[in-house]
């Protein structure tokens, strides 16, 4: 499907309306830790990746406190329209569900608003079209800057994007799926590179395959090679391939090495190895191992993708 003039007009109307997203950001799912989210603000991050199922609203809500008070007031200070904060909810409820949700972590807006998983509302055609035209009435209120989806694999993106064309409405300014060395769904990624949607890969260690994937042989030799650590070699390739990462810590140790991660240089003697990209795409499993890598809500979409209205073909449009 190529995007018609039309397509590109509204393309660059609204992704030059938003504050750019950080390359490196904070995961913070199961984050219960006020603290942890205040050492992550200190260390200068600056993209937050928060959703209504994580059960620790309260605690992100003591730590924006912290950050927008005055230093003169043991705040850090923080100006709230230097951060992007992006909350991940299944379905709008009702006309007032993503104020409550402002205003429970005392904020007035969120710069990016998206669906957890497409398991919700594509039970048929329809259903998908109401709740994507009601994640664009949030945006128009004002509450929320940005709009997308998360777990969206081929054909869940495939026809919104056929929706959103045939009826002049906004595309998803992202999507967020699991990507990491072990999987790394190039065709889903390539799709929303071609429709400008950015990807924000969730799981970029890993998960709990991280331990093994740091210790791959090929890893420690790049990071041997290029001098960082194995967690910096993954997070800086991720986004050397044009993605946005946010990995998940409780270690202050580790949150300030993930940051530090965008400065890493994989020059060698003044060149790119290509050597060192061969060697993070061998780690890339199979379609079939895949599914052992796949962890609840992207397990639930990837299995959906592959049952789901499997008659449907893009259409130009």
């Amino acid at each position: 499907m190529k995007p018609t003039q039309q397509d590109d007009k509204r393309l660059k109307v609204y992704h030059h309306s938003v504050l750019e997203l950080p390359l490196i950001g904070a995961g913070t799912y199961e984050i219960m830790n006020c603290e942890v989210l205040i050492s992550a603000l200190r260390l200068g991050y600056k993209h937050f990746d928060l959703a209504e199922t994580y059960d620790n609203l309260k605690s992100l809500e003591e730590a924006f406190r912290v950050a927008f008070l005055p230093i003169s007031e043991d705040g850090l200070g923080i100006d709230r329209n230097s951060l992007f904060i992006t909350m991940k909810v299944f379905e709008i409820k009702n006309g007032s569900h993503i104020s409550h949700l402002l205003e429970s972590i005392g904020l007035d807006y969120f710069d990016l608003l998206l669906y957890h998983s497409p398991t919700k509302h594509f039970d048929d055609q329809k259903m998908m079209e109401k709740y994507w035209r009601d994640l664009i009435a949030e945006k128009d209120s004002g509450k929320v800057l940005q709009i997308g989806v998360s777990n969206y694999y081929k054909q869940h993106l495939d026809r919104l994007l056929v929706f959103c064309s045939k009826n002049g409405l906004q595309f998803p300014f992202a999507n967020q799926i699991m990507v990491n060395p072990y999987v790394f769904p190039a065709e889903i990624i390539d799709i929303c590179k071609y429709w400008n949607i950015k990807v924000i890969a969730y799981c970029p260690l890993g998960y709990n395959y991280s331990e093994m994937l740091l210790r791959e042989a090929n890893v420690e030799n790049i990071a041997s090679q290029i001098g960082c650590s194995p967690s910096q070699v993954i997070l800086s390739w991720l986004v050397k391939q044009g993605l946005y990462v946010i990995p998940r810590s409780c270690n202050a140790e580790h949150l300030k090495c993930n940051l530090e991660s965008q400065e890493v240089d994989w020059q060698i003697n003044g060149a790119e190895n290509p050597e060192l990209k061969r060697m993070m795409r061998s780690l890339q499993k199979t379609n079939d191992e895949v599914f052992s890598f796949m962890i609840d809500l992207g397990m639930d979409a990837f299995f959906q993708e592959l049952t789901w209205g499997k008659d449907f073909t893009m259409q130009a449009v």
